[in-house]
């Protein structure tokens, strides 16, 4: 596996980084005091092509090193890792392969700040993120819910066609769904199987949702750094997640 110890409020904490499939929490412009700043890194001639792992072989007890090679590398830089503890060759080459992966698929960072809310999240949490760029998801306050049918503060923009889905925040901020959305008219949509029953009375907030087409409603991310802004606020930094990363985690080298 691929574990590291954190510093969770005090506490140390294993923090697994392993493929995901249930978004944690959503963070939008809705609930965003500073906002989202996107920035990509673009491939330079400088970038490492190739990792070579050095680990110790469990059999002979001498320095081996394995090199880990994706379509294209042909190793011209290439970053060398010495790995303590292992002693077989192929957890050595996934190591570098997922490092290799990272190096190639991590190539978006992301700031942002909220008030507490951020404080829900913690060191690689698994979140939706979402500005108000045109063409990629919208968010917007749920003014409504009645079986199934959800009424936005704002109009629903459909016109990238094709499928549409949406997210919903739950009262503890994290994200419900997201669910295929139905168009009814510009501000109401409708769904089906939500997980809870959104409180739209306004006896707390009402819950916020996050819409857009299917591929491009939110940034996939991962948490990085949660740093606290006194008592009123947090800000926040994260990377892609990109499910190519993962791909070599149960293969074997050549």
């Amino acid at each position: 596996g691929f574990s590291e110890l954190t510093l969770d409020r005090g506490l140390i904490r294993p923090v697994r980084d392993e493929p995901r499939t249930t978004f944690e929490h959503m963070y939008t412009p809705q609930n965003m005091t500073e906002g989202l700043s996107r920035q990509f890194s673009a491939v330079t001639p400088d970038d490492f092509d190739g990792v070579d792992v050095e680990y110790i072989d469990g059999i002979t007890w001498q320095k081996e090193t394995v090199e880990c090679r994706i379509a294209g590398d042909v190793g011209r830089r290439v970053e060398k890792v010495t790995l303590e503890g292992v002693t077989d060759r192929t957890r050595a080459w996934r190591y570098g392969m997922r490092r290799r992966m990272m190096q190639k698929y991590r190539r978006w960072s992301y700031s942002f700040s909220t008030e507490m809310d951020a404080l829900n999240s913690r060191y690689l949490s698994y979140c939706a993120l979402a500005d108000d760029v045109p063409g990629y998801g919208q968010s917007a306050l749920m003014l409504s819910y009645d079986s199934g049918i959800i009424e936005s503060s704002e109009p629903l923009d459909w016109s990238a066609g094709g499928a549409h889905v949406v997210g919903i925040r739950r009262p503890d901020g994290t994200m419900s769904g997201p669910y295929s959305a139905t168009r009814i008219d510009d501000y109401r949509l409708s769904v089906t199987g939500v997980d809870f029953v959104p409180d739209t009375s306004w006896s707390i907030e009402p819950p916020h949702i996050l819409f857009g087409p299917v591929t491009l409603w939110s940034y996939p991310a991962l948490i990085t750094a949660i740093n606290p802004n006194g008592t009123e606020g947090a800000s926040v930094e994260a990377t892609n997640y990109d499910p190519r990363i993962y791909q070599y985690d149960n293969a074997t080298p050549a």
